[in-house]
Formats: C-alpha cells, structure tokens, sequence
C-alpha cells in the first residue's frame, strides 16, 4: 500500500492514459500523408503548455511553441507537406504564443551543421513532445485587474468557443504594458506554484492518406510523475527548453510482471528511462499477397539525443552515457559517425514455426558454419522498418509511412527492411542482447544495461515507443469496380528486465 501511495510522486508511464507528458512516436508529411494530433486538458485548470516537434534522424527541434489551455480545452493540428518538407497548420482557437497565422513551415536551423542531410526534407517525418509547464491559478468569477495573476486564466478562458484575450498572453513576453514574463521576469505569474504542474492531459494522432483512403490511429504515451510534486518550468515560446532531460522527479515507478519495481536515480532522466525501457519488443506482421497487405514498425526511442549527441547531453565522441552504445558526431576526416545499435531478432509464422538448420542425411566434416542469429541495426531516433516477404526490389519509399531509403553516407538514415520468407507472423527484437560479432560488444560487454539507480540496480535494454502499422486493399469489391483500403495500428508489446549489480 505505501508503494501505491507514492505512484503518483514516481515517474510512470500511465497505463490509463493521462500525464504531465505526451509522447507521439511518429508524424509523417510524406507521400500524400497528413498526420493530425489532439491533445486535451481533462482538468478544471488552465494549462501551459510546450508543443515540440522532433525530426527523425538526430532527434533535433524543428519547431517550438508554447500553447494556453483553459479548462476542458483541446488543442488540434495537422502536420502535413510544405515543398519538399513538412509545416504544421491550425485552425484551433486555443491561444498559442507566438501567433503564427495558423500556419508555420518547420524550420532547419535545429540540424544545421550536424553531418546529416541539411535539407528541408528532413523536416517530413519525426516525432512529437508535449510538456505540461504549469498549472494556471483558479478562474476567477469576474474580471481580474491587469496585475492579477488570474488575468492569465480569465484570458485563456473560451467564451462561445473563442478565448476571451490571446493577445494579452503574447504581450506578457513583449515588451510594453504588463511585463511580467520576460527578461528575467516571473515566469510563474498566473499560474498555481503550490501545484506546479499537476498533469490531465491525453492525446491521440491520426496519420491519414487522402488519395489512397486510408487511416492509422494510435495514443499518445502519457507519461506521470514527470515533474515533483509542485514543481514546473515555464520556458519562453523560443525557447527549446523544457525538454525530457529538465523533470525533476528522480524516482521511477514500473511494474514488471505484476511486480513493483521502484527506484531512485541520480538523475530524473534516468527515472524516465526507467520507466520506458524494455529489454525485448514484439509485435506482428502480414504481407500476405492474396490480402494485398503492407506491415511497417515504428521504434522511437525518445531519450536518445541526451545520450549519443556531444551537443545535445553528457555524451562525448565514442563515450555514449549508457545503454546507448555509439554516439553521433564528426569524425576528424569529416565523415559522419552514427549512433547505430547493432540488434538481434527473432520470428516465427503463425504456426509457431521458425528458421531451423537443414536436416538430412550425415554429411561430411568439416561441418559449413551454424547460421547465426539474425541482426540488424537502428540508427535513427524515430525508426520505420518494412516487412517484406522476398523477391522485390526495395521500393524508394514504404508503402505507407512512405519513409525514404536514403543512399551514400546515409544509407543507414533510411528505411530499415525486413526481408522474413513468412508472409505472415510475429517478430521478436532482443533490445538488451548486444550481439558476440559486434564492435561495441568488447566495450559494453553482452548486455544494454542502464547506469545504476542508487540502489545498484540497473534495467536492461532500451527506452522505446512505438506502434505496428498494418493495411490490406481488397480490389474485389463491386465486381472490381470499387476499391476498399482497410488500416490500423497497434503498440507494441513487451517485457522488462531489472538486474541487482550491487556487490
């Protein structure tokens, strides 16, 4: 019972859906695709809130601002195409600062200079953060004066569907009348600091295809506990701060097969870590011919740049901050060094069959050398990998996300494909296993292993999100004359591991 009561000071991923974080593991403005995101405030209380976009490669910002929400409210958007590029584009009324117009291409200038591909197109796919900043202070009966911290409330507030003063809630980061959030002003003015910020929030996205009819839903992960009790962090709209690593919380919740696991870290990154990581991942897939059906993953591992990227966290050039075991940087000839795990993976076929040595008659020694087990590699932050049943030539872009293959020095910055001789099954990757043939394996030894929580513990494997996308066409429909596109989605699904490293 006292380890139930403190679940909401822990950091958790919230199994039913509501927290201080929303994680969007994949939007896509590719190929005719348009990726539209919601996210509701549950709560009798104003929000503030960060909206940050992520490209997919390198995990670096391509655009930032900062919403108001009123009490009940929901924001909406679409990500969608801007020349070779993406944009987001709103038509909701929620305040949001700046005011853009309802409509701002994403912009580049995270990733300049980084080594990867410089241009706009990188902008198309990535993922989503959503931080809760803090929690406005009560809305009051009538209209405040302007020096009331309930000004801020009464502005966000809608009234017959608009809110009552969006305009007041950019001027408080402009000079002029009611300076009280900028240059070194207080940031908390109008917002409950005994609170801080007190979560409520869900959110879902829709990836939909207009020209091919089709639509794929998934749910935000919602991550509680983020933030200690009272605490927030309310940042500038410019600002790409807060961001995963700036919670305050150094204790993470987690059960593991219906045990709980709960530890303190040196530092809250490594609690939300916690309560992402899983040691393997599986899900399903079809490619059968007959149903004409496609089946790509999603693997995004949100808290990788603070591990890899010397100029985003702690890490320097080939000294990754566990469990990452590459890092991303120049090297001294100019190429570019990526931060690759090398993974190994299993699979069977619905039969519970799966690839086994050829048997027949004895043989001749020396016997041919054992197949080994299968590997691959994830290199991206947001990666998409493609089932294949074998025989094609490798399409430039999938055929639903559409992520691009890449070539050159940016091959492994493509679509990652699998080519399985099931056409239909279920896949298992081992996220802890560090394969005996790999470079890193001398340097990190067999397993991903987290740095220690302070109790000597550490969890094995990556933190990762992630959904299964699947879509059939039947062509068969009104004598051939009509065609019918089915779709969904599907999390992922998997397990834990927590291993005592203390003496």
């Amino acid at each position: 019972m006292a380890g139930m009561v403190s679940v909401a000071s822990a950091v958790n991923v919230n199994p039913e859906g509501l927290g201080q974080v929303l994680l969007y593991p994949y939007y896509t403005a590719r190929g005719g695709n348009d990726t539209v995101i919601s996210i509701v405030n549950t709560t009798e209380r104003g929000k503030a809130v960060k909206i940050r976009f992520i490209e997919a490669l390198n995990s670096r910002e391509v655009l930032d601002f900062n919403i108001y929400m009123s009490p009940y409210d929901v924001w909406t958007g679409a990500v969608t195409a801007e020349g070779d590029g993406g944009k987001l584009v709103t038509s909701d009324s929620t305040c949001y600062v700046p005011n853009f117009g309802g409509e701002q291409p994403f912009l580049r200038f995270g990733y300049a200079g980084d080594g990867g591909p410089q241009g706009l197109e990188r902008t198309a796919s990535g993922y989503i953060e959503v931080i809760e900043m803090g929690t406005m202070v009560a809305q009051p009966g009538s209209q405040p004066g302007g020096a009331d911290p309930a000004i801020i409330p009464w502005s966000a507030k809608h009234v017959n569907g608009v809110p009552r003063d969006c305009a007041r809630l950019e001027a408080e980061w402009t000079d002029g009348s009611g300076l009280f959030w900028l240059d070194g002003g207080d940031s908390t003015f109008g917002f409950d600091t005994q609170q801080g910020a007190s979560g409520g929030l869900f959110g879902s996205a829709n990836i939909i295809n207009v020209a091919e009819g089709t639509l794929l839903s998934y749910n935000a992960t919602a991550i509680d506990g983020f933030w200690a009790a009272g605490d927030m962090n309310h940042s500038e709209p410019d600002s790409v701060l807060p961001d995963l690593s700036n919670g305050t919380n150094s204790e993470s919740f987690v059960f593991d097969n219906g045990v709980l696991e709960q530890h303190t870290w040196s530092e809250p990154l490594l609690a939300l870590n916690s309560a992402l990581t899983l040691d393997r991942l599986m899900n399903e897939y079809v490619t059968q011919d007959g149903l004409n059906a496609q089946t790509e993953w999603v693997l995004t591992l949100p808290t990788k740049r603070f591990h890899v990227d010397p100029e985003i966290g702690a890490a320097t050039a080939n000294n990754p901050i566990p469990p990452f075991t590459r890092t991303w940087h120049i090297n001294g000839d100019g190429s570019l060094n990526l931060p690759c795990e090398d993974m190994e993976y299993s699979f069977w076929d619905r039969e519970e069959r799966e690839p086994s040595p050829q048997v027949g008659p004895p043989i001749v020694s020396p016997r041919p050398p054992q197949e080994e087990t299968p590997q691959f590699q994830l290199c991206k932050e947001a990666n998409v990998i493609r089932f294949s049943s074998g025989g094609e030539d490798l399409p430039a872009a999938t055929e639903i996300l559409k992520e691009t293959a890449r070539d050159g020095q940016y091959a492994r910055l493509g679509y990652t494909n699998f080519e399985l001789p099931y056409d239909a099954g279920w896949v298992l990757f081992d996220l802890a296993q560090v394969p005996a043939d790999s470079p890193t394996f001398g340097t990190y030894g067999p397993r991903r292993q987290s740095v220690a929580a302070n109790d000597g513990t550490v969890v094995e494997g990556l933190p990762v999100i992630g959904f299964q996308a699947t879509t059939y066409t039947n062509g068969q429909l009104g004598g051939g004359s009509v065609l019918a596109n089915y779709g969904g989605a599907f999390n992922h699904r998997g397990s834990r591991s927590f291993v005592s490293s203390a003496p």
